[in-house]
């Protein structure tokens, strides 16, 4: 055991940070709607107050906690969740007298989202876009160049690198480029680790 912590203070000892990014958040989503019901008019309308809901929770469960987002969209009007949105496309529209189906993509308003989760007390992490492009991860490793290995796999099946900072014991400090955030919290959850948000700081063990 000892050599094999060894091994892995040596591998971390050369890791590289990771440098800023400076490209903004992008809070984009994209679902497939199929409605259904008495007017196409009123299918459409349906479809798009679903896909906004989808788009909304499928986005934000990166950025704040689950239940407590679940509950606050559970209990928002159709017409106030409108206002988080800032662009909206649709592509392979299908009409019919009844039905309404379509590829709808949404981007959320960055400000909105953040201070409506706020306001409402939601614990959440979607960043003010004032402050830096980056965000720190502390991570504990139980299993060595296992665990280490299987967290820098989960983050390279969706393109994101961790820059390590530092190492002491078992724990990682390192810092990630803020736009990655979402779609890494989402491949390490796939692969089984657990994260909490700590003041901006995302803490991650297995």
């Amino acid at each position: 055991m000892k050599y094999r912590l060894n091994v892995f203070a040596l591998f971390l000892a050369f890791a590289v940070g990771m440098p800023d990014v400076s490209a903004a958040l992008d809070l984009k989503g994209t679902v497939l709607v199929n409605q259904t019901s008495d007017t196409a008019v009123n299918a459409k309308m349906e479809a798009m107050n679903s896909a906004r809901r989808q788009i909304l929770f499928e986005i934000l469960s990166n950025y704040s906690e689950i239940e407590p987002l679940q509950v606050l969209l559970e209990n928002t009007s159709d017409d106030v969740l409108m206002e988080f949105v800032s662009a909206t496309n649709v592509a392979n529209e299908h009409i019919s007298p009844e039905t309404y189906s379509a590829a709808i993509t949404m981007k959320l308003d960055n400000d909105a989202v953040k201070k409506w989760l706020t306001m409402n007390e939601v614990q959440n992490w979607v960043p003010d876009m004032e402050n830096t492009e980056t965000f720190s991860l502390f991570i504990t490793i139980s299993n060595g160049i296992a665990d280490w290995a299987d967290l820098k796999n989960a983050a390279h099946s969706v393109n994101v690198e961790i820059g390590t900072l530092s190492m002491v014991g078992n724990q990682i400090y390192a810092k990630m480029p803020l736009i990655s955030r979402a779609k890494f919290t989402a491949a390490i959850r796939e692969s089984g680790w657990k994260y909490a948000d700590n003041n901006g700081v995302l803490q991650i063990w297995k």
